[in-house]
């Protein structure tokens, strides 16, 4: 039986609030966000410059430069981009103000996956930087990989400031390979406490792209400012789950997805 979107999506939700229970489902209806509220000793923010744009996400929590052309992708935009089983597995879902992908939508949509962009996971709660950052952040891919049969390899993990703030983060690269079809993705993943809420931004791109996109990845970094700073501790080991579990449950759903459809066509 053809799997139809609207029970692809009940399955992501299903499986996403079992396994990050933190998530919720949010209205997508379009409403303009307000400029973060700068406090005192904040530096100003700096100014887009040609062909970019400051983009804010909806909780108004956090906001940063990127290209003109780069927005949030919709829900329904990325259940059609799925049906490609050429596209990046993290472009094939979303749900606004949770996990979502930020860039050249139209190009997506047309079936050109060459640029880059940024996935987002934004969670209840921060969690606090601990000196075992490092092998909890490899422990925590390692079992999304024997989850998912995906292969994700860390490297140049750090914990530095961050953004126009300097708010202290965890960051390090990663590559991602998941079951062919889909392509093999590098990233640059910054895991940040969010005035109370906990925010993942992985700048990703083709692998063979990212020394040609990294440079541009730094810059856009930089430019990121929050509404508001860290305020409460908890466990890295504790927070880091969500939103690895929930980029688990995405490929769960891809792999079972492209079987059935292998199935399908064979018979």
């Amino acid at each position: 039986m053809p799997v139809r979107s609207g029970s692809l999506f009940v399955l992501v939700a299903t499986l996403v609030g079992t396994l990050a229970p933190t998530l919720t489902a949010q209205s997508t209806s379009p409403q303009e966000p307000k400029a973060p509220a700068a406090a005192a000793s904040t530096p100003p923010a700096p100014e887009p410059g040609p062909n970019e744009q400051r983009f804010r996400n909806l909780d108004n929590t956090f906001e940063l430069i990127l290209p003109k052309d780069w927005r949030a992708l919709a829900p329904n935009e990325a259940r059609r981009i799925g049906e490609n089983p050429n596209a990046p597995a993290t472009l094939c879902l979303a749900q606004p103000r949770a996990f979502y992908a930020v860039g050249p939508v139209e190009a997506w949509l047309a079936g050109d996956f060459s640029g880059a962009w940024i996935y987002v996971v934004e969670t209840e709660d921060e969690w606090y930087v601990e000196d075992d950052f490092a092998a909890v952040l490899t422990a925590s891919w390692q079992e999304r990989s024997e989850r998912t049969g995906e292969k994700n390899e860390l490297s140049a993990i750090e914990r530095r400031p961050v953004g126009v703030q300097q708010f202290e983060a965890v960051v390090a690269q990663r590559r991602c390979t998941p079951a062919p079809p889909r392509p093999t993705v590098h990233s640059l993943d910054v895991h940040s406490p969010c005035g109370g809420r906990q925010l993942t931004l992985s700048f990703q791109c083709a692998a063979d792209a990212f020394p040609r996109w990294e440079p541009e990845f730094q810059r856009m970094l930089a430019s990121l400012r929050f509404a508001r700073p860290p305020r409460s501790k908890g466990s890295l080991g504790d927070r880091m789950w969500t939103p690895i579990l929930t980029g688990g449950a995405v490929s769960l759903v891809l792999l079972v997805l492209y079987k059935r459809r292998q199935r399908l066509s064979r018979g």
